[in-house]
C-alpha cells in the first residue's frame, strides 16, 4: 500500500469525524477500523484508561478473531501477551515489535499466529497522562512500517484529542450545573448535596467532601459529602490537622499520592479568607503501572468549584445583610404606624375609664362602658396578635408535606360552609411535595380566603376557584415573581370581586396597606413574609373589575416525599 498518496486526504477525513456528531464509542470504532485497513493488520483494539477499573479497558475492536469472550479476556491478568499495551499505557511511547514472539520475552500470542505488533499511546503531550492506547497486530513478519506507526499515531492523537474535548465539555456543564445549584436551589444542605455528588462525579472519586469552617469554634465541620473513600469522611477537623485541616489553615492546596489513596484538597475562598474545604479522594490504583493521583487540570477544576460555593455562600451573607437592612427599616416605619394605631385604642379605653370613674360616682348605667372597654380591649389584643404574625412569619419549622392537602385543609377550615360565595377546587392529580410550615402556610392560605370572601360577600356574592399544580423547570413563572430556574408547586386563587388596581398591585403587600374596615394592614404583607420565608413567590395578576387573582410558586421538594 502506497502511503504517501493516501495519508493526507484520509488523516483530513478522519480529523472530520473528530468534530463530527458521533459518540466517542462510535469514533473509535471507526478509527480502528481505518487504522487496521490503512496498515493491513490482522486485528486491532483500542483500550481506555479508567481509574475506576485502575487500568485499561478495551472498547473498540476490529479485525478477524473478535468474539465477546475475547473482547473480555484480552486484557485480563491472564493475558500475557498484554505487556506491550501495558509497556505503551506506562511509558507514553509507542512500540513496534516485527516478531514478538522472538523479539519480547514471554510473549504469548492470545490469538494464534500472532507476529508483529504496533501499539501508539493516545495523549496529546509526551508527558501528559495517557488515555489509552491504540493496538495493532498482524501474523506477517515486519508487517508494520515506520509510515505505518507515524499514520497510526496520528489517528491516536485525533482520538486524544477528541477525548480531551469530551471531557473539556463534561467539566463547563459540570461547572454549569453546578452554578445553577448554587444560585437556584432554595434548600441548603440538597445544594451543597448536588454540588458534591456532580463533583465527584466530574472528577471521577471515590468520595468528595465538602466542610465549612466554624469561626467560634476554629473547626472544620462536615457539611455535604459523596461516596466512600478508604476511611470514612470525619465529621471535623482542628485547623491544621491532617491534610483536610491543613488545608484550612494555610489556605493552600494539598495534592498527595500514598500507597492507600489519592487525595485532592482545596480552600473554599470568600472576600473574608478560607471559609472551608473541598476535596476529593481516590484509592490508589490496582494496578502498579497506572497511576490515580490527581492532575493539574482536575485541581483547577476543583479550584474553580471551590470559588463557585465561597462566591455563593458570599452572596447569601449580602443577601442577609440586605434583608437586615430593609427590616430594619421595615421595623422603623412599623413602630411609628403601630404605635399611632395601639396609641388610638389606649386613648378610647382610657376615655372609657374615666366616664366609667364618673359614671360610678354618679351612680349610672356602666355595663355600656364595661361592654366598650371589653371590645376595645379584644381589638387592642388583635392588633397585638396580627403584629406578632408579621413579626414571626418568617420563622418556620419546615416538615415534608403535599401542597394539595394543606390547600384543601385551609378551605376546610376557612371557607364559609354556607353564603352566597361558591367555592371550585381543582387539585393536581398528582402529588405536589413540599417542605413548608404547615400552620404558617395554612395561615396565609387562610388569609387569603377571607380577603376573597369579604369582598365578594360585600357584593353580594360570586366564586372563589382555587387550582394547583405542577409548573415545570423550563415553564415561565408568573410576571414579577422573580424566582430562579426549577420545579415549583403553583397554587392560583381567583375570585369575581372588584379586583385590584394595576397601581396597588404591588402596594397591597407592603404592611400598613388595607380597604377593610378591619386590622392594621398587615394581612398581606404577612402572606408574602411567609410564602417568601418557604423560598417561594406571590404576585397578584387579576384585572381590575374582573376579580384577584394571586398566583403562589413554591419549590417542589427534590425526590419527592
Amino acid at each position: 500500500m502506497n502511503l504517501d498518496a493516501i495519508p493526507l486526504r484520509q488523516i483530513t477525513l478522519l480529523s472530520h469525524a473528530a468534530v463530527a456528531n458521533w459518540t466517542a464509542h462510535e469514533l473509535l470504532e471507526h478509527y480502528i477500523l481505518e487504522a487496521t485497513k490503512a496498515t493491513g493488520a490482522t486485528r486491532g483494539f483500542i483500550a481506555l484508561a479508567e481509574a475506576e477499573a485502575g487500568g485499561l479497558v478495551l472498547l473498540a475492536t476490529a479485525g478477524a478473531g473478535w468474539t465477546d469472550e475475547a473482547r473480555q479476556n484480552r486484557l485480563s491478568e491472564k493475558d500475557r501477551t498484554s505487556t506491550i499495551t501495558s509497556l505503551v499505557a506506562q511509558t507514553g511511547a509507542p512500540v513496534r515489535v516485527a516478531d514478538a514472539p522472538h523479539d519480547v520475552e514471554g510473549y504469548a500470542s492470545f490469538f494464534p499466529g500472532i507476529r508483529s505488533v504496533l501499539a501508539v499511546p493516545l495523549s496529546l503531550e509526551r508527558d501528559e497522562r495517557v488515555r489509552g492506547v491504540l493496538n495493532l497486530e498482524s501474523d506477517r513478519i515486519g508487517a508494520f512500517t515506520e509510515e505505518h506507526e507515524a499514520f497510526v499515531q496520528t489517528v491516536a492523537d485525533l482520538a486524544a484529542l477528541r477525548l480531551s474535548m469530551d471531557d473539556l465539555r463534561e467539566r463547563e456543564a459540570a461547572l454549569v450545573q453546578i452554578g445553577k445549584e448554587l444560585s437556584g436551589s432554595p434548600d441548603l444542605d440538597a445544594m451543597l448535596d448536588r454540588v458534591v455528588a456532580i463533583t465527584s462525579q466530574v472528577l471521577r472519586a471515590e468520595e468528595c467532601s465538602l466542610y465549612f469552617l466554624d469561626q467560634a469554634s476554629q473547626k472544620l465541620t462536615l457539611a455535604a459529602t459523596r461516596g466512600k473513600g478508604v476511611r470514612p469522611a470525619r465529621k471535623e477537623y482542628e485547623l491544621g490537622a491532617g491534610q483536610t485541616g491543613t488545608v484550612a489553615a494555610t489556605g493552600g492546596v494539598v495534592r498527595d499520592l500514598d500507597e492507600m489513596r489519592a487525595f485532592l484538597g482545596v480552600p473554599i475562598p470568600s472576600v473574608a479568607g478560607t471559609v472551608g474545604v473541598l476535596r476529593v479522594i481516590r484509592k490508589e490504583s490496582s494496578s502498579p503501572w497506572f497511576p490515580n493521583d490527581f492532575t493539574d487540570v482536575e485541581e483547577e477544576a476543583l479550584l474553580t468549584i471551590a470559588a463557585q460555593v465561597g462566591a455563593a455562600m458570599d452572596n447569601a451573607r449580602l443577601f442577609a445583610r440586605l434583608m437586615q437592612s430593609e427590616r430594619m427599616a421595615s421595623w422603623g416605619e412599623m413602630s411609628a404606624q403601630s404605635s399611632h394605631i395601639i396609641g388610638n385604642r389606649v386613648f378610647v379605653i382610657k376615655g372609657n375609664l374615666n366616664e366609667l370613674e364618673y359614671v360610678l360616682q354618679n351612680g349610672g348605667e356602666v355595663r355600656p362602658l364595661v361592654e366598650g372597654m371589653k371590645q376595645g380591649l379584644y381589638r387592642l389584643e388583635e392588633i397585638l396578635a396580627e403584629f406578632r404574625d408579621f413579626v414571626m412569619a418568617g420563622n418556620l419549622a419546615p416538615t415534608p408535606g403535599d401542597l394539595n392537602e394543606l390547600t384543601q385543609v385551609a378551605l376546610g377550615e376557612t371557607f364559609p360552609k354556607r353564603g352566597s360565595v361558591v367555592l371550585e377546587a381543582l387539585y393536581s392529580p398528582e402529588a405536589l411535595p413540599i417542605l413548608a410550615d404547615g400552620a404558617k402556610l395554612k395561615r396565609a392560605l387562610s388569609e387569603l380566603i377571607e380577603n376573597a370572601v369579604t369582598f365578594m360577600e360585600a357584593q353580594g356574592g360570586g366564586t372563589l376557584t382555587v387550582t394547583t399544580r405542577k409548573s415545570g423547570r423550563r415553564e415561565p413563572l408568573p410576571n414579577r415573581m422573580s424566582l430562579p430556574r426549577g420545579d415549583y408547586a403553583l397554587l392560583t386563587f381567583r375570585d369575581t370581586g372588584p379586583g385590584v388596581p394595576e397601581p396597588e398591585k404591588e402596594k397591597i403587600f407592603r404592611p400598613f396597606i388595607t380597604s377593610r374596615a378591619r386590622g392594621m394592614g398587615l394581612g398581606l404583607a404577612i402572606v408574602k413574609g411567609i410564602i417568601e420565608a418557604h423560598h417561594g413567590g406571590i404576585v397578584e395578576t387579576g384585572a381590575h373589575g374582573q376579580g384577584a387573582c394571586f398566583e403562589i410558586a413554591l419549590p417542589l421538594k427534590k425526590g419527592g416525599k
